[in-house]
């Protein structure tokens, strides 16, 4: 696996961990964030913001990707996969999910689209 998809590992595991402090890190500071439901998310600290607001009421996580698929020039990464998890005494299982992202000259995330 090359560099885009090492970076997906890192962001599911923070979305499993519900610690979403490396997300500065992965994303660039004007990145777009696209998901249904809510309007466009702007920036990396926004979209830190955002996913830990997501994550609030969230236990025990479970992140499985079926399919990651990189582009030969690491630019852009596709992933299908589902989500597990217990919110309000509910559990929720396999929700699938698709995810697109746009990589920058550094390897940070500057475009990250979410299907649901």
């Amino acid at each position: 696996m090359g560099h885009a998809a090492d970076v997906w590992e890192q962001l599911s595991g923070m979305l499993v961990s519900s610690d979403v402090s490396g997300v500065p890190q992965l994303y660039a500071a004007d990145a777009l964030y696209l998901e249904p439901y809510n309007p466009p998310h702007r920036g990396n600290l926004l979209i830190q913001a955002y996913l830990k607001d997501w994550l609030g009421g969230k236990e025990e996580l479970a992140v499985q990707a079926k399919r990651v698929i990189e582009a030969a020039d690491g630019a852009s990464l596709g992933v299908e996969w589902t989500i597990s998890y217990t919110a309000a005494g509910r559990r929720w299982n396999n929700l699938p999910r698709a995810s697109f992202f746009g990589f920058d000259a550094t390897g940070r995330i500057n475009y990250h689209r979410d299907y649901t």
